[in-house]
């Protein structure tokens, strides 16, 4: 739920790549990628991940490595489940972290060797997409990083990437929609935008202007308003339809937001 200038972004990860010849991706908070330069992957990467356990140990690589850094709210390098050097940076607002930029796949040129023989003793069905991964020193890796902190700084201020109040209240809108006559919980919704608890709070506090619990109340009175407009349903049918279970319940939350009875609103239509 971010609002990209994808143009710009995109422009950034190109220059860092002329720079580095050292692929660039930006992952969303949930570690789904938004952005790649270049979008093909390293031929070694993709064949790898054509397995079910090479895109699993990828996922869990890429996850690991962006949780690190947003615990310790700076860049970090690690090694990837192949053998491979990356590094990630977050890129924060105040509340906290919204998306991620990562570069990699890379060999170190001090162990290159051992390195290059490890992987194709472990993949030997990759070993010629072995030969083909980029080789770094460790000074180009350490500048890389520098540069990768530049550019979430830069990015940041610049408000390239920021998380999209329209976007949220749509998905929110269109979850209640589909679960209407459930009970809906934060644990269901967390569950369905891979998202904290916390951080879906920050988020109703910021753009839903009530809470959470509130607003999901609001949008059934809202689609109960619009069946006592458009059907013959029964008020108590109408009630169990958007997700009451109890129809003076129903009753009384439909007055308190509508300012009359259903009965009444039905009739004034």
């Amino acid at each position: 739920m971010l609002q990209l200038n994808t143009a710009n972004l995109y422009k950034v990860l190109q220059d860092f790549y002329t720079l580095t010849n050292i692929r660039i991706v930006i992952f969303d908070a949930e570690f789904r990628e938004l952005l790649a330069y270049p979008r093909e992957r390293e031929r070694f990467c993709h064949m790898l991940r054509q397995t079910p356990e090479g895109e699993a140990g990828c996922y869990v690589s890429d996850k690991s490595g962006c949780l690190k850094c947003a615990k310790n709210r700076q860049p970090v390098i690690y090694k990837c489940h192949a053998g491979l050097t990356e590094a990630v940076a977050p890129i924060m607002d105040k509340d906290g972290v919204l998306a991620y930029v990562m570069f990699g796949q890379i060999i170190l040129k001090e162990n290159c060797e051992e390195t290059r023989s490890n992987i194709k003793r472990r993949y030997p069905e990759l070993a010629r997409e072995a030969d083909s991964i980029p080789v770094k020193s460790q000074r180009e890796l350490s500048a890389a990083a520098t540069v990768l902190q530049a550019i979430t700084a830069y990015v940041m201020t610049n408000r390239w990437v920021v998380p999209n109040q329209s976007v949220f209240i749509r998905e929110i809108d269109r979850y209640v929609e589909e679960h209407l006559s459930e009970n809906i919980t934060v644990r269901d919704i967390c569950a369905a935008f891979r998202i904290g608890r916390t951080r879906l709070y920050e988020l109703s506090a910021d753009y839903l202007g009530c809470g959470l619990a509130e607003y999901i109340r609001r949008q059934r009175i809202v689609h109960a308003q619009r069946m006592l407009t458009v059907t013959d349903m029964s008020v108590t049918d109408i009630a169990f339809a958007t997700g009451f279970a109890d129809y003076n319940h129903f009753s009384r939350i439909f007055r308190q937001i509508a300012g009359m009875s259903a009965r009444e609103y039905r009739k004034k239509q």
